[in-house]
C-alpha cells in the first residue's frame, strides 16, 4: 500500500474571527532553548547563506542563528559572538574533526548556547554516540539534532539527548537527495509526524517557497522553521555576487554540493543562481509582517494561535 502525504503547496489554513484591532499587535516572538527570539524562522547553516557576519546580525537582531561548520575555527568563533554581548550557535558533524574541535572548546573554558549536530541523516549510530558525547561535554549547551524525517527516528534522537530535533530530508532548493537516492518526505507529513512523536522543540527544515509556507509549518507544530533560499541572494548573505548580462546575481549551493566539498564525490546538492535582492532588511521586516497577519487570520495574537489553525488540503 502507499501512502499519500502532504507538501506545503498541497495545503491552506481557514481563516478564523480576527480579535486584534491591528495585526501589529500580534507577538512574534518564541522562545527556544536557553533565549526568546524575535522570529520562529532562521538562515540555513549553509556556507552560501550564512557567514560570521550574518551570524552576528542576526544575533543582533535578536533572531535565531547557527553558523555553518564548513572550515570554521569553533573557538574564534564562539569567543568572538560571545565578547561582543550576543550568544554562539555553531553546527559540528560526527568525524573526528569534530572531536578537535570540541576539545578546543573544552581546553578553552568556552560553552556555546546553541550546538547544531548536523549531517544528512542524523538517525545512525554515529550520531547517537556523537550526541551522548556532546551532552556529556557540554551538559548546558542546548543541542539540536539534525536531519530526521520520522517518527521514529524522532524518538531515537530525543532519547539520545537532543534538546531539539531538525526535521526534514531533501526537501530545499538546491538538494538533490531524492533525485540521487529516491528518499524524500513532504514537509507537512515530515513534520507532523515528528512533532507528534516528541516532547521537544521540532524545526522545520526544508521547502518554505512562500512566506505563508512558514505559518503552515508552525500550523503543523514545529517551533521553528529553517530556510535556505528564502534568505539567499542579499548582501548581507554569504555566497558569491556574479554578473551576467549587466544583471547582478548570487550563488547558492547545497552543503552535499561539489561546490561545498571541493570534489565531485558523493554529491547530493547542485548550485544555482539567485537574484541579488539588496539589504536583507527589507525581507525581515516583511517576513515578520507577514507572520503577523497569519497570526490575525487565526484568530489570536500570540504564534500559539496557528497551532490551533485547521489546515485543508487543496487539489493543485
Amino acid at each position: 500500500m502507499i501512502k499519500t502525504e502532504l507538501n506545503y503547496g498541497d495545503v491552506y489554513l481557514v481563516p478564523k474571527k480576527t480579535v486584534v484591532d491591528s495585526r501589529k499587535e500580534c507577538d512574534t516572538s518564541v522562545q527556544f532553548g536557553p533565549r526568546r527570539f524575535d522570529m520562529p524562522v532562521y538562515a540555513s547553516n549553509m556556507k552560501s547563506v550564512v557567514s560570521a557576519e550574518t551570524s552576528e546580525l542576526f544575533a543582533a537582531q535578536n533572531w535565531f542563528y547557527t553558523m555553518h561548520r564548513f572550515n570554521v575555527d569553533a573557538v574564534a568563533f564562539t569567543r568572538a559572538m560571545q565578547e561582543k554581548g550576543l550568544f554562539a550557535s555553531i553546527s559540528v558533524g560526527v568525524n573526528e574533526d569534530t572531536h578537535e574541535q570540541l576539545d578546543a572548546l573544552k581546553q578553552a573554558g568556552l560553552t556555546p548556547e546553541y550546538m547544531t549536530l548536523d549531517i544528512a541523516n542524523a538517525w545512525c549510530v554515529k550520531a547517537e554516540r556523537m550526541i551522548k558525547h556532546i551532552k556529556q561535554l557540554f551538559p548546558g549547551t542546548f543541542l539540536i539534532g539534525g536531519n530526521i524525517a520520522t517518527a521514529e527516528a524522532a524518538r531515537d534522537l530525543e532519547s539520545w539527548g537532543c534538546d531539539a530535533i531538525k526535521a526534514g530530508i531533501a526537501g530545499g532548493r538546491v538538494c538533490i537527495t531524492k533525485n540521487k537516492t529516491g528518499f524524500h518526505r513532504p514537509m507537512i507529513s515530515t513534520v507532523q509526524d515528528c512533532v507528534a512523536a516528541v516532547k521537544v522543540p521540532v524545526i522545520a527544515d526544508g521547502g518554505i517557497v512562500e512566506h505563508g509556507d512558514i505559518a503552515k509549518a508552525l500550523a503543523c507544530g514545529a517551533s521553528m522553521v529553517m530556510a535556505g533560499s528564502l534568505f539567499a541572494g542579499y548582501d548581507e548573505s554569504a555566497g558569491e555576487i556574479v554578473e551576467i548580462n549587466g544583471k547582478h546575481y548570487k550563488e547558492y549551493f547545497g552543503s552535499a554540493s561539489q561546490f561545498n566539498k571541493g570534489a565531485y564525490v558523493n554529491v547530493e546538492g547542485k548550485k544555482i543562481l539567485v537574484e541579488y535582492k539588496g539589504s536583507i532588511g527589507k525581507l525581515l521586516r516583511e517576513l515578520k509582517e507577514d507572520l503577523q497577519s497569519s497570526i490575525s487570520y487565526a484568530g489570536g495574537n500570540t504564534l500559539q494561535a496557528l497551532r490551533n489553525a485547521e489546515l485543508i488540503q487543496v487539489r493543485r
